[in-house]
């Protein structure tokens, strides 16, 4: 009778557990239905290491090539320099031992920037030293202040440089920092600008055509959302300044890097490389060019 009971409750359990994520999925569909727009994605091949297990993480777009992380089950990340026409690694290094998890990069045209989702912390690498010598070259490095940091980018607003910042689920917020503050403290705590709740899923973040990008895999459902920067410094809300929102690739999407003309990034599930041209929506969902 005991055994009977416990699997009884263990079934409702599950039930208003799979009940609560379907009315999270009606919502969130609901609410996103009149700005969602479908995109074709371009394959752009594997990503290097996929096939034994190395995850895509952080990704940007510097002088006209791909800069890109990943990670090996927590153990150690590498940034690698990739032609964008051929998808040949050219030159890569290591991300320093602490820094295991290279889940965002951002370039400021100056210096690249990555931030790590284990240690929590940004880095400032000299990255054409850093390339050359295949050894890192650090140059600063600050707290982020997070407890599970997801995403960067560098952000141009009212004349001055910001480095955006995402927390991936635990206080579900987008900081943007003055960099050269939180570096000579050591910390993001007193160099924030301001800062925007996203939607606690944040995998990825791009500063393009003046607006804001952030991906993310939540439910189930992977997107990319545009949003405005004037709504977000008004209402602090990722989903009140979304206004439009684009299919990610498939299930893992990770983070996004802009070349003027395409949008990229990885995905952790196929371990694979992806471009769209937003300009050309496509009638159709979730369908992929080879």
């Amino acid at each position: 009778m005991i055994t009977l009971m416990v699997a009884t409750l263990s079934l409702l359990v599950v039930a208003f557990v799979l009940g609560c994520k379907f009315q999270l999925f009606a919502l969130f569909r609901q609410q996103h239905r009149d700005i969602r727009v479908e995109v074709m994605w371009d394959d752009r091949g594997p990503t290097p290491m996929g096939e034994k297990g190395y995850t895509p993480q952080g990704m940007t777009w510097v002088d006209g090539k791909i800069i890109w992380a990943n990670t090996w089950k927590n153990r150690r990340s590498r940034v690698y320099e990739i032609d964008p026409n051929t998808m040949e690694i050219l030159r890569s290094f290591d991300m320093p031992n602490r820094a295991v998890h290279a889940s965002g990069l951002a370039w400021d045209k100056k210096h690249l920037w990555a931030v790590d989702h284990i240690s929590n912390r940004a880095y400032c690498i000299d990255l054409q030293a850093s390339l050359a010598s295949s050894k890192i070259k650090l140059i600063g490095e600050f707290d982020t202040t997070f407890q599970g940091t997801s995403a960067c980018c560098i952000v141009e607003l009212d004349g001055r440089t910001y480095l955006a910042i995402s927390d991936f689920m635990h206080t579900k917020k987008t900081i943007f920092v003055r960099p050269e503050e939180a570096i000579t403290a050591g910390t993001a705590a007193e160099a924030i600008e301001f800062s925007y709740r996203n939607e606690g899923f944040s995998q990825g973040l791009e500063f393009a055509r003046g607006f804001l990008w952030e991906s993310e895999n939540k439910i189930g459902i992977d997107v990319i959302n545009k949003m405005s920067l004037t709504k977000l410094r008004e209402t602090g809300d990722a989903r009140k300044a979304t206004i439009a929102q684009y299919n990610a690739p498939s299930k893992g999407v990770e983070d996004l890097a802009w070349d003027g003309r395409y949008m990229w990034t990885s995905d952790e599930s196929l371990f694979r490389f992806f471009r769209t041209n937003l300009e050309e929506p496509s009638p159709k969902a979730n369908k992929m060019k080879k």
